[in-house]
């Protein structure tokens, strides 16, 4: 059991020490591919090698050309200088370089030397439509927008001779009062593909923002200079790998991404920091002898997000079957009073369901035993915390991609007010939030690098256990959701169906979590297979007990009979009985894709997402979770509805149109 490893850790694990790195990390200016994180990875790698840890320096060339999977390594950039000034009708500073390194749009392009003068003109809407610009002479000038800067840069200066952009953007947080960040900076990027005309732009903050627009509301000219010394070359893009070797060839992974800009403390110099004293906290307990060498490799990768662990996985192909686990830290420092986050686990997906989430749930909780109430039970926490369905966004949701094979949970801190902007400062860092992740993260990693046959027994206990837990929880949601209403007019046919249909899913997600334990244990099937038939017979007889509650609920409100419930047939939209096949590995990397199709295409696939409110890949990342050649688009989004709550077959239609007529898919029966 892991106990007696969490309690040898959580003594040696210093919350003060992590901050010190933090603190380092947070000095460099670290965006993908770039000096800034070059500097950020070396002295990580300097830290390793003090504490006695093998580290090395994984380099990737950057050329803007070359692709791991289907991730672009973008070129190498650097910023000497940048700054920008309003010169009429008044003068004064709106942003330098020098002062916040968040005041320049990333991967921006130089100004003409000497820098540029010109007028400033705000566009209809956002600017993200040809419409927005009918009537308005942008040729030399410079716009200032809130909308997506890559659409601006397309429009406004590629089409229309802009001279360049300000960009005053914020997101949008509901729950915090008006004008919290009025004063803030979001960071905002270019990522540059081949198709692209690279551009340039600064970023003010949203009051600054709205004193531009209204400058230029009153009609007297307003006219700003700006100067920007920037390059991209052909580079390198690197990582940071440190390693505790083991007595095998298997190994577990703890990633942290070492990239955005400075300071990013929590986003996400807090990971890096809190995995470094994880390393060193495993490596001096073996060294004392308080922990044994572990029978797999533990490694540390300290990444640009995404682009780094696609360039490592694409590097180390031929070891991926040896990789067994991993763990994604990201955003884990936060000082929960000022940032108002939540500790969240994230587990895998149900597309790829894995004892890794039981074991790591375990972890948590005990972690969260600080103190007992006033009566002497329960344990309690001092800090915010919960467990959540997969989320992808981060390294993880590479790792743990069907096609790859890598389990993975995230520990990440969310939501943060301060993510992505100027003022994630290292005040904002918590040493106890990154002694308390680092504890999970470092009991993690060394429990499963030692994990086997005799571990077995307990693992698949908790799996079980905790899988039980699920269907009962999910079960009575269905009841109470039934019980708000009329059951007349909710129709119990209707509850019936779908809790046998959800319940059939949950059911096999976790026999395959529980299969899952024969990876690090192949003889444990004479443990794992009562479980599983312990786990059918629980999920009828809930399935028996939610129908018998049903039915009181009805004859309570004088309902006795229940005709079958007819479901609407709905038709589906043409293409969704098709069968799609991926034909890459790992997520697909949407920037570089979307700007490979033709321009025709790439409209279509803007107006699709505008059209179903698509932000963040919507339904489309489970989906493709769920893509192994055997199931149809109708198919695979009635198993997206059973795994988030919901889903969108039309989109999903169109969409998986578009990967196959970009080639990074083809259909199964055509």
């Amino acid at each position: 059991m892991f106990k007696p490893v969490l309690k040898a850790l959580e003594k040696e694990i210093s919350g003060a020490i992590a901050l010190s790195h933090v603190a380092q990390v947070a000095k460099h200016h670290r965006i993908q591919a770039s000096p800034g994180i070059r500097g950020a990875c070396e002295y990580a790698i300097s830290e390793f090698h003090k504490m006695g840890i093998d580290a090395k320096l994984h380099s990737y060339p950057a050329n803007g050309k070359d692709f791991d999977w289907t991730s672009l390594r973008f070129k190498e950039w650097s910023c000497d200088d940048a700054w920008l000034k309003l010169i009429e009708p008044e003068a004064k500073y709106l942003a330098r370089f020098a002062e916040k390194k968040i005041h320049v749009i990333q991967r921006s392009i130089s100004t003409p030397e000497g820098g540029l003068t010109a007028e400033l003109i705000v566009p209809r809407n956002k600017g993200e439509e040809p419409e927005d610009y009918e009537g308005i002479d942008v040729n030399g000038k410079v716009v200032i927008s809130n909308g997506d800067v890559h659409r601006i840069n397309e429009l406004a200066l590629v089409e229309r001779g802009a001279a360049g952009i300000i960009y005053d953007g914020m997101f949008v947080r509901t729950d915090l009062p008006e004008g919290t960040l009025d004063d803030t900076l979001k960071y905002t990027s270019f990522w540059w593909t081949p198709q692209d005309t690279p551009g340039l732009g600064w970023v003010v903050t949203p009051r600054t923002g709205r004193e531009l627009r209204r400058l230029v509301a009153k009609g007297d000219p307003v006219k700003v200079q700006g100067y920007i010394k920037a390059e991209l070359y052909e580079g390198y893009l690197d990582n940071a790998v440190a390693t505790i070797p083991g007595e095998t060839d298997e190994e577990v992974i703890v990633i942290a991404h070492i990239c955005h800009p400075e300071p990013s403390a929590n986003d996400n110099a807090s990971g890096c920091g809190a995995t470094m004293e994880a390393a060193r906290a495993i490596k001096k307990l073996i060294d004392d002898g308080v922990l044994t060498k572990p029978k797999r490799t533990i490694r540390f990768t300290l990444v640009p997000e995404m682009a780094g662990s696609y360039s490592y996985l694409a590097e180390r192909e031929e070891d991926i079957p040896k990789m067994i686990a991993s763990i994604n830290l990201d955003m884990v420092g936060e000082d929960q009073d000022q940032t108002g986050s939540v500790l969240v686990l994230h587990k895998t997906p149900d597309s790829f369901p894995s004892y890794i989430n039981a074991v790591s749930e375990a972890i948590f909780e005990e972690t969260q035993k600080e103190f007992k109430s006033i009566g002497g039970n329960p344990w309690m926490a001092t800090f915010r915390h919960a467990v959540g369905d997969f989320s992808g966004g981060s390294d993880h949701y590479i790792y743990t991609d069907p096609t790859v094979g890598i389990p993975s949970v995230m520990m990440i801190q969310w939501p943060d007010k301060f993510y992505h902007t100027s003022d994630d400062t290292i005040d904002k860092v918590s040493p106890k939030s990154l002694a308390k992740v680092a504890t999970i993260a470092a009991t993690f990693a060394y429990f499963i690098a030692n994990a086997g046959e005799r571990e077995a027994p307990w693992i698949a206990s908790q799996v079980a256990s905790r899988e039980k837990q699920a269907l009962s929880k999910m079960v009575q949601a269905a009841i109470d959701k039934a019980a708000i209403y009329d059951v007349d007019s909710y129709k119990v046919d209707e509850v019936r169906d779908y809790l046998k249909e959800k319940i059939e899913f949950d059911v096999e997600v976790g026999i395959k979590a529980l299969k899952s334990i024969k990876r690090i244990a192949p003889g444990c099937e004479s443990t794992i297979n009562p479980l599983i038939s312990n786990l059918m017979a629980e999920a009828e007889k809930e399935y028996d007990h939610a129908m018998k509650i049903l039915e009181d609920l009805a004859e309570k409100q004088g309902i006795t009979e229940f005709p079958d419930n007819e479901p609407e047939v709905k038709d589906e939209p043409k293409g969704a009985d098709l069968v799609p096949v991926r034909l890459y590995r790992g997520p697909l990397s949407t920037r570089p894709w979307m700007r490979s199709l033709s321009p025709e295409d790439q409209e279509a696939l803007r107006q699709l997402n505008k059209k179903h409110s698509i932000t963040h890949g919507g339904p489309s990342t489970q989906a493709l979770y769920w893509t192994d050649g055997s199931r149809s688009i109708s198919e695979i989004s009635k198993l997206v509805e059973l795994e988030t709550g919901s889903t969108n077959l039309p989109y999903l239609v169109e969409y998986y149109g578009l990967l196959v007529r970009s080639n990074k898919a083809e259909y199964q029966n055509q």
